[in-house]
């Protein structure tokens, strides 16, 4: 059974991949159908789902957002500056531009957030601004508290550091300790936030993605068998189910 669960969350991320390539290789986007349709302006309060870095947001959401937009909801997602590399004030306010543009095309004040590595970090910033405008975030594997020790010793190793500060100056932002994620968390939001992730998650450990208040899933705590890690998660069915029931609860 866990053997033929991981096939099949390999298999949709495969398909999902697939789907990207000849998107972009098209000189087009290749969004899940029903994500950022502009035009409707039906109830209820839009979901806007933000990736993490170096891999197009196009990627992510190929099981997520069918199953959100089944739920009834107006689906809508972004990618972020240099592939959510820039510095966090860049990213952040692509987001909030992205943001405005939803509400306008909604007429919806409030929103609910999804994001992945990255964006999620991303968001727990942009709600530092907006709180009264977001009804809730949902977290994936995001480094809500920095990289596993590994990544952050590699990143401030003296030789690194010059070409992560060029490449991904966010990378230098999670390093456990900084002072942005002690900014972070110090900011109070009020609003409902669920952090999901893996004991198998590579780049944070489940300690460093929970957020103190946050209703924080380990998914390995449901099911020991469960064996999707950062990239994969989004296609995991368990973690696909609890997303869509965050933001129902959010919504």
């Amino acid at each position: 059974m866990a053997l033929a669960r991981t096939v099949g969350v390999a298999g949709a991320a495969g398909r999902g991949a697939v789907a990207t390539v000849v998107g972009l290789a098209r000189g087009r986007g290749r969004w899940p159908a029903g994500v950022n349709d502009w035009a409707d302006r039906g109830g209820g309060t839009p979901v806007v789902l933000i990736p993490g870095s170096f891999v197009p947001g196009e990627f992510y959401w190929h099981r997520l957002a069918p199953g959100l937009i089944a739920d009834g909801h107006r689906v809508f997602a972004c990618n972020l500056p240099g592939l959510g590399t820039r510095e966090p004030q860049v990213q952040v306010a692509a987001v909030e531009q992205f943001l405005r543009r939803v509400r306008k095309a909604t007429g919806q004040r409030r929103v609910v957030l999804v994001g992945q590595s990255f964006g999620g970090v991303v968001i727990r910033d942009v709600v530092r601004s907006t709180a009264a405008e977001v009804g809730g975030a949902v977290l994936v594997s995001a480094q809500d508290h920095g990289f596993r020790r590994g990544w952050a010793a590699l990143f401030t190793a003296p030789v690194v550091r010059g070409a992560v500060r060029v490449v991904c100056p966010m990378a230098l932002r999670l390093i456990p300790g900084s002072e942005y994620l002690d900014e972070l968390d110090a900011a109070s939001t009020g609003r409902s936030i669920t952090t999901i992730t893996s004991t198998r998650d590579a780049f944070a450990a489940p300690a460093s993605v929970a957020v103190d208040g946050a209703d924080n899933i380990v998914l390995q705590e449901l099911d020991p068998s469960i064996r999707s890690g950062h990239m994969l998660i989004g296609y995991d069915p368990v973690a696909v189910d609890l997303i869509r029931a965050a933001v129902a609860s959010a919504s």
